[in-house]
């Protein structure tokens, strides 16, 4: 099975340092006489697998951070891999955690919260995932929708067309109604027909409405072509970048 990799959001190398640290502490915690047994949560016991690819995964996020804050970079935007199930349990894995800290708060036992300043970061981190795996590519017929790491950018590689419009449109208003500014890449797509110029007309109707213009696109000479012939007038609240 193809493997799915997900750029994580761009915030300074130290937080998510400060994250690794944080998740080491929680470990420990796991396996102390205070902790709760993970099945004593949700009734089931945690999945090895799951801990393996979140394993795998922190210490691929301690080694991007740590390189790039040598090389003196002031942000980073992790990548990490995994198959689409690795990543379900990914994110299976998190959600018990969450759970089981809960329930050490409730039992008044010592709570390693994440530090206030990266709840944001993760919070964030979790959505980006999750959206990821619902418009992952094995389900979008011959398009990719890759996140850059920030929010409400993205960059489309293959062809938007009828099988997958309507799901990257759904997307991209989700993004819009989460007050996320949108900034998409084109000059992947090899194919876009009416139905994407149409996806186009509704996001700039809703950016408009949510005063979240203007829609920045990337576009290729394939998009420009097709813009021009479909589009006799410019898009309100769109702006092309060149």
């Amino acid at each position: 099975m193809t493997k799915l990799t997900i750029r994580l959001p761009t915030a300074a190398p130290q937080a998510y340092l400060a994250w690794v640290t944080w998740w080491s502490e929680v470990e420990q915690l796991l396996g102390s006489d205070l902790a709760i047994a993970p099945e004593d949560v949700d009734g089931r016991a945690t999945d090895r697998g799951d801990r393996s690819i979140v394993l795998q995964h922190v210490r691929s996020l301690e080694e991007q951070a740590k390189q790039a804050s040598e090389e003196g970079k002031q942000t980073i935007s992790p990548e990490l891999s995994a198959e689409p199930a690795e990543w379900d349990q990914w994110l299976g894995y998190w959600g018990g955690r969450r759970e089981w800290l809960e329930a050490l708060a409730l039992r008044e036992l010592p709570d390693p919260m994440v530090p206030e300043d990266l709840v944001i970061l993760w919070e964030r981190t979790l959505e980006v995932i999750g959206v990821q795996l619902a418009i992952d590519v094995a389900h979008l017929h011959n398009l990719q929708v890759v996140g850059t790491g920030t929010s409400g950018s993205f960059r489309l590689v293959g062809e938007l067309e009828v099988m997958n419009v309507d799901a990257v449109g759904r997307h991209f208003e989700k993004e819009l109604r989460t007050g996320n500014r949108l900034t998409l890449d084109l000059s992947g797509l090899t194919f876009i027909d009416s139905r994407g110029l149409a996806m186009l007309l509704q996001l700039s109707e809703l950016a408009n409405e949510l005063d979240l213009t203007p829609i920045v696109l990337k576009t290729s000479e394939v998009v420009r072509r097709v813009m021009e012939v479909g589009l006799p007038a410019p898009i309100p609240g769109v702006e092309i970048e060149q």
